[in-house]
C-alpha cells in the first residue's frame, strides 16, 4: 500500500498570494421582457412597448437556454427564436455588456401572470403591453 503525505512548500517572504474569492464581484441577475426584434447567433435585440425601451444582449456561443412556457421548447439555442415572439430575458451585466443567461418565450397572458407572481415576491419585472 502506498501512502501519500502532503508537504508544504514554504514561499519566500512578502510573496503576494491572490485571493480570487476576495476580489470576485457579485453579479446581479436582471430581467427584461419584450418583443424579439432580432435573434441570431451571438446576439438578440428585444423591444418593450410599454417602456419604449430596446435592449440588445450578447448571447454566448454555447448558449442553450431558450425555453417556452408551455414546455415544448427546452434547452434550445437562439436560432429557435423568431422575431415577433414575446420573450423574458434573464441576463447579467459584465462591465457594460448585458449577457443572456436564460430566455423564456411567453404569451402576453403568461407574462402578466408571471409579473403578478413576481410582484408578490417583490421582484421587479414588466410586460411590454
Amino acid at each position: 500500500m502506498i501512502s501519500v503525505v502532503a508537504q508544504s512548500v514554504p514561499l519566500p517572504p512578502n510573496t503576494p498570494i491572490p485571493c480570487l474569492v476576495c476580489t470576485a464581484e457579485t453579479v446581479q441577475t436582471l430581467v427584461f421582457s419584450g418583443t424579439v426584434q432580432l435573434a441570431q447567433p451571438g446576439r438578440i435585440r428585444v423591444f418593450n412597448g410599454k417602456t419604449r425601451q430596446t435592449m440588445g444582449f450578447i448571447v454566448p456561443a454555447d448558449f442553450r437556454g431558450v425555453e417556452s412556457s408551455d414546455g415544448k421548447i427546452t434547452g434550445a439555442d437562439i436560432t429557435r427564436i423568431q422575431p415577433g415572439l414575446l420573450a423574458r430575458i434573464t441576463y447579467r451585466t459584465f462591465g457594460d455588456r448585458p449577457t443572456v443567461t436564460r430566455i423564456l418565450l411567453l404569451t402576453i397572458n403568461q407574462c402578466r401572470s408571471l409579473m403578478a407572481a413576481e410582484h408578490l415576491s417583490h421582484a421587479a419585472s414588466g410586460c411590454p403591453d
